[in-house]
């Protein structure tokens, strides 16, 4: 396979699988919570802190992850399979709920540590390989762009889902449903994804040293790469805040619950419908400078929702759209941009703690994102699903738009930075992405 052409096969059994990793993803980071604090009255300060914890322990354990996947290159679809499975318990517990309210807490807290670890590894480990299936670069930025299309394609269904069952059916109810339609998603891509795994030798992904690697997150986070990470750290902790408090926005603020998936969707179709620019601007100016555009859209467009009042389902439904042009860029750009840094450094062996760090990145600040917000929320005198104060109101404003606005500037300024230091390398690595002439050696 690594010496072909891509092809629609090939690129459907590997990408499918995002579908329902996506799907999952989005009830874990949003719905769920939600859930638990309106169904089993756990507060929402004592959610940010369970939120923070877990997701700090989600976080800390990615680079663990990458490194025994790296020790253990030939076990690869293994881990993958024991991953899928921890994610589908973890769905499992937390969709079914607790039997009783009294142990509500420890509930969300143990299902929720199965469903983030296996998520983790499973996302990791597709994360690499699509970086390292083929060895002519400019494909990378193409199979990235089909696995997050896919990813897309699993949000969009998963923020329909909830709003529309909920019309039908109590709140315990749409979760059982949606944990069912999760399984069928899952069931239909493992098939898939088997395929792609039988087809490709374990030892087109090994690297002899690979026995003799050692963990190397901190060397990766503080060596040549630093500003790159430090660009990624920032734009995943602008997405990380309104996606946390997103919900709130739409019931509390806007007052249109009703339209929260229609909202979501719009979001996410977009970033489908728009993910073939990206590419078409990655191939003609470089994925460096294509990223740079696309930081820039987002911030022009969704600082509109700072000036947004009750009732501005249209305007904000705009935003969405807008914004989420630019949501394709930053789910397929970093990752294929990744790979050609780790064979700049000539650091094949540690391929999957790269990405492992690059996952470790977007868990930090949702930890962040959620812990810090929540907390400044309750302490502003917020309350969910609640009339709130115009103080309260205002501080969810500053919060969900204009601070992670100001977060995403940073990071584009980081990244024209970078770009520019690097300038002559930057440039060559484009060029010979963009015509196909870098390989991995």
């Amino acid at each position: 396979m690594n010496d072909s052409a891509l092809d629609i096969k090939s690129l459907l059994n590997y990408s499918l699988i995002a579908a329902p990793l996506a799907f999952a993803g989005l009830p874990l980071y949003m719905h769920l919570p939600d859930f638990y604090t309106r169904e089993f009255g756990i507060s929402i300060g004592a959610l940010g802190i369970i939120l923070l914890v877990i997701r700090l322990i989600d976080a800390v354990q990615d680079p663990l992850i990458g490194y025994l996947s790296d020790k253990n290159e030939r076990h690869r679809s293994l881990v993958i399979y024991a991953g899928i499975t921890s994610l589908t318990i973890g769905m499992g517990g937390l969709c079914l709920g607790p039997p009783v309210s009294s142990i509500s807490k420890a509930w969300f807290c143990v299902f929720m540590l199965f469903a983030t670890t296996g998520f983790s590894i499973v996302t990791i480990n597709i994360n690499m390989l699509g970086g390292f299936w083929k060895e002519i670069s400019d494909q990378r930025v193409k199979i990235s762009s089909w696995r997050e299309g896919f990813g897309l394609l699993g949000l969009l269904i998963a923020a329909l889902m909830p709003a529309l069952l909920q019309n039908s059916f109590s709140d315990k109810t749409s979760f059982i449903v949606l944990f069912c339609a999760f399984c069928l998603l899952m069931a239909i891509a493992f098939i898939f994804f088997r395929r792609f795994m039988r087809e490709m030798k374990s030892v087109e992904f090994a690297d002899k040293n690979t026995s003799n690697n050692s963990f190397a997150l901190f060397s990766i986070l503080a060596g040549r790469e630093k500003l790159f990470f430090i660009v990624c750290f920032l734009s995943y902790l602008s997405a990380s805040i309104p996606a946390v408090l997103v919900l709130f926005f739409i019931r509390d603020y806007l007052n249109e619950e009703a339209l929260s998936g229609i909202f979501l969707a719009l979001y996410f179709i977009s970033g489908a419908l728009f993910i073939g620019i990206w590419i078409k601007l990655s191939e003609k100016y470089g994925p460096y400078k294509a990223w740079f555009l696309s930081m820039v859209l987002s911030v022009t467009t969704f600082l509109g929702a700072a000036f947004l009042s009750e009732g501005d389902a249209l305007a904000y439904g705009i935003i969405c759209i807008l914004s989420g042009i630019a949501l394709g860029a930053d789910l397929a750009l970093p990752p294929a941009i990744i790979a050609g840094r780790i064979q700049t450094n000539s650091h094949q062996n540690q391929k999957t703690q790269y990405y492992a760090a690059l996952g470790f990145l977007p868990k930090i600040t949702m930890a962040l994102a959620a812990g810090a917000s929540f907390l400044a929320l309750e302490t502003a005198g917020f309350e969910a699903d609640s009339t709130n104060s115009k103080e309260a109101l205002r501080a969810l404003i500053v919060i969900y738009a204009i601070v992670p606005c100001l977060i995403k500037a940073v990071s584009a300024a980081l990244l024209w930075n970078l770009t520019k230091q690097e300038g002559h390398n930057n440039e060559t690595i484009e060029r010979d992405t963009n015509h196909g002439t870098t390989h991995i050696s």
